[in-house]
């Protein structure tokens, strides 16, 4: 169960230490919530606290400060009803009543209900549901993991917050009644003890790709950005291959009975809520993982059609190719093609941004699913992907480029990212905008490490 702070409204000494204790001690996410603020003030507590925390704050003011800090997201309030124009982060909202989770539910990253309880931090803000009627949202499936409890959580009554269903309590006077950091840090542990008795059901993803000896791309980058992402990977072999840093010299196709029992025996006892696809350049194998998304229906499929490795190899032949367009590619949530790739399956050469924008529609009315063209060998400083979501509707995601070589594994690497956080409950445009996010980081932090001879990997383990 998701255990979030919200700060208190003011300032005070020492906030950022607490804040760090805070989440060192197990707090998953902290929403900064400062009514009053200025951005300069908010910018410096913000500065204040390690880097490697940002991921994990939450703005309620401010919002501008979000994408500067590559805080995790924003909160939307009275004060701040709208997200900001082309806002791409996680976005979570507050609500009063039932009737509002069942109508905002499903455009946000999730939602706070309350008051819960009598709240602990403002007097006279009383609970204003009976147990009965959160019983019977529960069951009704109103309250459910995207839902967090607000107003009154404590330790006393934090096992009646998970027994209901909620998928994570926020705590606020409970915790900024201590008196010490110590005191607020034993205060978490205990709830967190409280609320892990019993196992909990992280994001789960099966890979189905090929394997990588050099373990920069393939099944071998999949496990490591799943893991630093925070999901569990689960992996079916689909291909050998031969290759290193200095490219591919040949590909093995698996047996597609081994292919497909892999799968089988991944789901039926794994039950991943997503599935991310690699490499499949063979006819037989295109089947039997059609075949497995027909009988499982895994709630999210991420399909990187590795057609074309980054120094130029043409993994997968024509005939294999058609089949996978008919068989495999209606049955995804999002195709993720690289240039190269959207050139083979669009059947025209791609030499701009209208080009890309021009495919991408192309391809999601001619596939019904939505399309991300990742536009990184294209001229110029900027790394433009652009996205035909499953409305039609396009976007552009843009990032500085980083001048270096070592990009080996970067289609695996994001495909992988975006089926984790879309398994974590992010919507699609929020998940592909923080995994390109994480994948910028790795590769900067990759760009000088010497692994191999020539197109390095990417650092996985970003930000750790």
């Amino acid at each position: 169960m998701r255990l979030i702070v919200i700060t208190r409204p003011d300032f005070f000494d020492e906030e950022a230490l607490w804040i760090e204790a805070l989440l060192a001690a197990g707090v998953d996410t902290l929403h900064l919530r400062k009514p009053s603020s200025t951005p300069q003030q908010v910018e410096r507590l913000i500065k204040a606290i390690p880097q490697h925390y940002h991921s994990r704050i939450v703005l309620h003011d401010h919002f501008q400060l979000a994408q500067r800090y590559s805080l995790q997201g924003i909160h939307l309030n009275g004060r701040n009803p709208q997200a900001p124009d082309g806002y791409c982060g996680a976005v979570s909202r507050s609500c009063h009543t039932l009737e509002e989770v069942k109508r905002y539910k499903n455009d946000y990253s999730y939602l706070f209900l309350s008051p819960i309880f009598d709240s602990i931090s403002k007097q006279g803000y009383n609970s204003a549901f009976t147990e009965e009627a959160i019983q019977e949202a529960a069951t009704d499936g109103i309250i459910d993991e995207k839902v967090i409890a607000l107003g009154g959580i404590s330790t006393e009554n934090i096992s009646d917050v998970k027994l209901w269903g909620f998928g994570g309590a926020a705590l606020l006077g409970d915790i900024w009644s201590c008196q010490t950091i110590e005191q607020a840090t034993a205060k978490v542990k205990q709830i967190k003890n409280t609320t892990t008795m019993k196992l909990t059901t992280p994001a789960k993803v099966l890979s189905i790709a090929g394997s990588d000896p050099s373990g920069g791309a393939g099944i071998q980058a999949d496990i490591k950005a799943i893991t630093a992402l925070g999901g569990y990977a689960a992996t079916a072999i689909t291909a050998l291959t031969i290759q290193n840093t200095m490219g591919v010299e040949s590909v093995f196709a698996a047996p597609s009975k081994v292919v497909a029992d892999q799968i089988r025996i991944v789901m039926e006892d794994i039950e991943p809520q997503a599935i991310k696809i690699g490499m499949v350049n063979d006819a037989k194998i295109v089947r039997v993982i059609s075949f497995a998304l027909n009988k499982y229906t895994p709630r999210y499929v991420v399909y990187d059609p590795v057609m074309v490795s980054t120094s130029g190899h043409r993994l997968i032949e024509d005939d294999t190719v058609e089949f996978i367009e008919r068989e495999l590619i209606p049955l995804t949530t999002l195709l993720t093609p690289n240039m190269h790739e959207a050139e083979v399956l669009w059947r025209k050469k791609i030499l701009s941004t209208e080009d890309m924008k021009q495919a991408a529609k192309e391809l999601h009315k001619k596939y019904n699913t939505a399309i991300l063209i990742k536009g990184g060998h294209l001229e110029g400083d900027l790394m433009c992907d652009i996205l035909c979501d499953a409305q039609g509707e396009l976007h552009i995601f843009e990032e500085q480029k980083i001048d270096t070589c070592n990009l080996h594994g970067t289609g695996c690497t994001l495909s992988s990212a975006i089926a984790t956080l879309l398994a974590q409950g992010l919507p699609l445009h929020s998940a592909i905008a923080q995994a390109k996010r994480y994948v910028t980081q790795a590769i900067s932090e990759g760009s000088n490490k010497a692994i191999g001879h020539g197109h390095g990997p990417l650092w996985h383990m970003a930000g750790r």
